[in-house]
């Protein structure tokens, strides 16, 4: 189990670590291109967009996982360790709420996109291959969420333990 969990964090940093690379490669592309060509391409801002919505909702589970969000912490440090782990699961619980508003809103988004066939301007791709990433990346902050949930009932400091 222990080994899953590894391979399945270190798989959702290089996913991340691999679309903020391509977003890079791009925008300096795009970059280059029009100062040589005096033209951009709009493809790349249509494929940095999806990159962008890409590591919101992924990389803020990543953030999650490392303890990176940030937090005001100068009144929760000053109480008792129990009402620490309270307010932290409320917070969790909080979050989860907010993924599944935003997996039902996506959820009808994406299916509304798809059931107009609505296209993208400048590729002309399906719109709902973007709003796609709003549901799964939501599903994994509230994956996330949970093992926080776990973690603090379980004990455990560190949330890839």
């Amino acid at each position: 189990m222990k080994k899953t969990i590894k391979f399945l964090n270190q798989l959702e940093d290089n996913f991340c670590a691999i679309i903020l690379a391509i977003m890079t490669v791009l925008a300096f592309i795009n970059v280059i291109a029009r100062y040589v060509f005096l033209a951009s391409f709009p493809w790349v801002e249509e494929l940095n967009r999806l990159g962008l919505v890409i590591l919101t909702y992924v990389g803020a589970a990543v953030a999650l996982k490392q303890h990176a969000h940030l937090g005001l912490s100068i009144l929760t440090d000053k109480l008792p360790v129990t009402a620490q782990k309270v307010i932290t699961v409320l917070g969790c619980v909080a979050g989860l709420f907010f993924c599944y508003v935003a997996i039902n809103y996506g959820y009808k988004m994406v299916a509304n996109e798809y059931s107009h066939h609505v296209l993208t301007q400048g590729m002309q791709w399906p719109e709902y291959l973007f709003g796609l990433w709003l549901p799964v990346g939501c599903v994994v902050l509230a994956i996330r969420f949970l093992q926080q949930i776990i973690h603090v009932f379980l004990g455990k400091e560190d949330s890839e333990a």
